[in-house]
């Protein structure tokens, strides 16, 4: 077709188009979601999935860079013993917040906000993170910048009690509606970006805070969040540049990235330790003083069922060697412990499931005979249930699935959403209320390990209709020594003391067995070679940096 524009004018429309296109393109950067977040609101939910978007817009009083040491962000900072934010005895912590900080919608960051958020972790309704807050006595705003926390005993777990953010007190509403708040939707935050539109399950997009305070404004105009739930098809965008972060690539797609020079592979140590936590309580009814599961009530059964698994065949062959052994809660830092794990030793399991009164039947299921919580009569099946669209753990629940059948176990292996696994008390979310036998997923503890584990393994925490579902005690377990350590580990100024209690838990853990530790990540995220400053770390989210990312 002929042009009706002389030549020489032609190509310098085409040419400015051409600057103009890519001057828009380099002020977005666009990532690539597996799912949709249920929330924005990181007290209502722990879904990894959304720590990897919220703290782009919520941010915290502190941080942990990737060499795992503490920085301020809305705090002045650190508070130490030295610089007078920790009182001598340890049971005094001020935090000094930075002068002049607004919300993105102009009004001023005050020290009633961090009493607030504290008040909607402890009584919010669906809050996930009470556990967290338990050891602080009394918070008081001293002034506008000044909040004093009082803690009956020394508390190792100051410097993470407000990790998820800080709330406005202003823009949210009643703790007792924490669950209906028009801000899980739309947020207000003190981060470099402010959320501008949320399409549901298709894309969160966020812009530059315009009101953002100078060392923390974004060198991006835009971020967008595209949920894209086909891994293939993430993976194709990203080679044809059309995404510049995907999140959580499969170790599948690393000849993929191999392939082109468009996407480079960022990994570090990652704290994810991927995990059977088994239901020792009675299925579906999260009651104080519950019956045993009447299979996996039975230490012996526990045992046999981690010997029932070929370690070696999932990291070596299934994972192609991408993972990592990991035999206990504690892997990784300074509490990292040398835990013998369980090897593959079907003899041993097939011995332990007789003892326990299991024995194989005509058709290779075993049934109970004797059994200590199970009618005679009662096959050994169990259900398995990880989260969707994560290739790798459904593959891991698979094999573990042949192996156990081979030990005379029937297992249902099933995948689901992570908002449904991941669900709240008031959802009746299985986790929550103990409706499943066995649950496959990852999870792990941060450069400060109390309140994971303490929250993971407390008896406290174990969710009960008594405490509204509180805690994240999901298997259910309850031992009074490893309460003990536990207490130990939380109020310890000594970390040598505190590693030692950390170990022993360790032990208890392994010969108990309400958990099998089945391997420790070793990646990162997939991210385009035009993006720079991106840096995927141990101890934060996706968005830990998201301020520096700029586009060639």
């Amino acid at each position: 077709m002929r042009s009706l524009v002389p030549k020489p004018l032609a190509v310098l429309a085409l040419a400015a188009m051409v600057v103009v296109g890519v001057a828009h393109a380099q002020s977005t950067a666009t990532v690539l979601l597996p799912e949709d977040l249920a929330t924005m609101n990181p007290y209502t939910t722990t879904a990894l999935i959304t720590m990897q978007v919220v703290p782009a817009i919520v941010e915290p009083l502190v941080g942990v860079d990737p060499d795992g040491q503490y920085y301020p962000i809305l705090a002045r900072e650190v508070p130490t013993v030295a610089n007078g934010g920790v009182s001598e005895d340890g049971r005094t912590v001020t935090w000094r917040l930075l002068e002049g900080v607004v919300w993105s919608d102009g009004a001023p960051v005050t020290a009633d906000d961090v009493v607030f958020t504290y008040e909607a972790a402890t009584t919010g309704t669906d809050t996930v993170r009470a556990g967290a807050f338990a050891a602080i006595e009394a918070i008081e705003a001293v002034d506008d910048t000044t909040v004093e926390v009082r803690y009956g005993e020394y508390n190792s777990s100051y410097l993470d009690q407000f990790q998820w953010g800080i709330l406005p007190r202003h823009a949210t509403g009643d703790p007792a509606d924490m669950s209906t708040w028009g801000f899980n939707r739309a947020p207000i935050g003190t981060g470099p970006f402010a959320l501008a539109e949320w399409r549901t399950g298709d894309r969160i997009i966020l812009e530059a805070n315009a009101r953002v305070r100078e060392e923390r404004a974004p060198r991006l105009e835009r971020v967008v969040f595209m949920v894209v739930p086909s891994e293939e098809t993430r993976a194709a965008m990203m080679q044809r540049g059309d995404g510049d972060v995907m999140l959580w690539p499969g170790t599948n797609l690393r000849d993929v990235w191999d392939a082109t020079e468009l996407v480079n592979l960022d990994t570090a140590p990652e704290i994810w330790i991927l995990r059977m936590f088994l239901n020792l309580g009675e299925r579906g009814n999260p009651v104080e003083g519950q019956a045993p599961h009447p299979i996996l009530g039975d230490v012996r059964v526990r045992q046999a069922l981690a010997y029932g698994i070929d370690y070696d065949l999932l990291i070596d062959v299934l994972a192609e060697g991408r993972v990592l052994r990991a035999t206990s809660p504690f892997q990784l830092g300074w509490y990292a412990c040398e835990q013998d794990g369980y090897t593959y030793d079907i003899e041993r399991a097939a011995a332990l499931l007789d003892e326990a009164g299991w024995m194989m039947g005509d058709d290779g299921v075993r049934v109970a005979q004797g059994a200590p919580h199970a009618p005679d009569g009662t096959r050994l099946s169990l259900e398995m249930v990880g989260y969707s669209d994560f290739r790798l753990l459904e593959q891991t629940m698979l094999v573990i699935g042949d192996l156990y059948r081979d030990l005379g176990v029937a297992t249902e292996v099933r995948t689901v959403e992570m908002s449904v696994l991941f669900g709240g008390w008031s959802d009746r979310a299985a986790r929550k209320t103990g409706d499943f036998d066995i649950l496959v997923y990852d999870t792990g503890t941060g450069i400060n390990p109390q309140l994971h584990v303490f929250d993971l393994l407390h008896s406290s925490n174990i969710p009960r209709e008594e405490n509204d579902g509180a805690g994240g005690n999901y298997a259910r377990w309850s031992n009074a020594r490893a309460d003990e350590l536990l207490e130990l580990g939380g109020t310890s100024p000594d970390l040598d003391e505190r590693r030692a209690a950390y170990c022993e838990v360790a032990e208890l853990v392994h010969d108990d067995v309400p958990q099998i530790f089945l391997y420790q990540f070793a990646g990162g995220h997939a991210y385009a070679s035009r993006l720079q400053a991106f840096q995927t770390s141990t101890w934060a989210g996706l968005a830990w940096n998201i301020a520096d990312w700029h586009l060639e």
